[in-house]
């Protein structure tokens, strides 16, 4: 009579159980680290977004504090730019369309400035800044786009296929006061 026939019934059974046990082990690890990694992804998502915002804060208020901003549609001023470059830096993020809006002229109206980096993202914002909050008041509009694929990380990307469009973009829009004295 060998040892394993002399053990109580119920420890053949937890011999048994132990095998499942560790598949089960390995399945719900397997999930948790997916849940895991799929998490801190999103946080690099919106961390992302916090930057390509803040790009647009720190951009449009470059804006409001620049003197003779041009009053006929053209490109960007190079200084707004130049701020905008600096701030998404930090996160390795290339800009492809600046959009800058402004009722500083003459006569209140609207001067539509473009730049673009070669990416083919049209800016197109929901709303016009024909009419100002308050009257006789002077505002910038300025549009930060940058490519989603330059905000969502790659790793969101499953089995190759990416989650979205490659002509798919990202912005963001910040409106400030004009700070100097108009002409």
């Amino acid at each position: 009579m060998s040892w394993t026939d002399r053990a109580p019934p119920q420890c053949r059974v937890d011999r048994r159980r132990r095998g499942s046990l560790a598949v089960e082990m390995i399945m719900v690890v397997t999930v948790l680290a997916v849940v895991t990694v799929g998490i801190a992804q999103f946080g690099v998502l919106f961390a992302n977004a916090d930057v390509v915002a803040f790009a647009a804060r720190v951009g449009a208020e470059k804006a409001s504090q620049t003197p003779n901003l041009p009053a006929v549609d053209g490109p960007v001023p190079a200084s707004v730019i130049t701020a905008i470059e600096h701030q998404l830096l930090s996160s390795q993020i290339e800009w492809s369309h600046i959009r800058l809006e402004h009722n500083v002229g003459l006569g209140d109206t609207v001067v539509d400035l473009h730049s673009d980096s070669g990416g083919g993202f049209a800016v197109n914002p929901k709303t016009n800044l024909v009419s100002p909050p308050a009257a006789n008041a002077h505002y910038v509009r300025l549009t930060v786009t940058v490519p989603l694929a330059e905000v969502l990380p790659r790793s969101l990307s499953f089995f190759g296929q990416q989650l979205f469009a490659a002509n798919r973009s990202y912005e963001h829009t910040a409106v400030f006061r004009y700070e100097l004295t108009t002409p």
